[in-house]
């Protein structure tokens, strides 16, 4: 598997950089959610839905959890560009053995306080237009059995609403859990798909 490589000047610019891709692209970009720091590693959960998902949740992580980001991603995807692991990019080849050592990654960077890991459940990009998520099996569940300190779990769902505006508003939500030790992946998956259908509510969509 391909670690990150954290790089502080790489990681300025990339912020720079979304804030720019995010307000050309899009009208506006509004935060709703709750969050209270108790020094803790997060597992940021998200829905998958577009070329924007990382930048936007480098921008929730920038605005609200100040932690150093790290995300997952195709191992044949990062070979292309490298330099994605100097922002946070990590690697994982599915269905192969090396696939637990990608994980394991992933429970050793929640075991540090500084660190979030963002993680698309689901797998795969599906249409915003997706009402019930299903995670993709496995995955999410090695990380909450070998994880065994304390961390925080953000779900995050992003919505897009156009209205009669030529550039869309982007709506972030995102609500925070202290993980227990008796949660498994059935009950995240549960979890969110309740936070997904209050943040559907919220914006009147069905």
């Amino acid at each position: 598997m391909i670690r990150a490589n954290h790089s502080k000047l790489w990681v300025k610019f990339s912020g720079y950089y979304t804030r720019i891709l995010i307000g050309f692209f899009f009208g506006s970009i509004k935060y709703t959610g709750n969050y209270e720091e108790k020094g803790l590693p997060i597992l940021m959960i998200s829905n998958h839905f577009s070329f924007y998902d990382g930048f936007i949740q480098i921008l929730l992580n920038i605005k609200i959890f100040k932690r150093r980001f790290n995300f997952m991603m195709l191992e044949k995807e990062l070979k292309k560009n490298m330099l994605l692991t100097k922002i946070g990019a990590s690697s994982i080849n599915k269905g192969k053995r090396s696939s637990i050592a990608s994980l394991d990654y992933a429970v050793e960077m929640l075991q540090n306080k500084e660190n979030l890991f963002l993680f698309f459940p689901q797998g795969k990009i599906q249409s915003i237009y997706t009402r019930e998520f299903t995670f993709e099996k496995g995955l999410l569940s090695h990380i909450l059995e070998k994880t065994k300190n304390d961390y925080q779990l953000v779900y995050n769902v992003n919505l897009i609403n156009y209205g009669t505006k030529l550039r869309p508003d982007m709506h972030v939500h995102y609500e925070t859990h202290t993980i227990s030790s008796t949660m498994n992946a059935e009950d995240v998956e549960r979890e969110f798909n309740r936070f997904a259908k209050s943040c559907f509510s919220k914006q009147g969509v069905r």
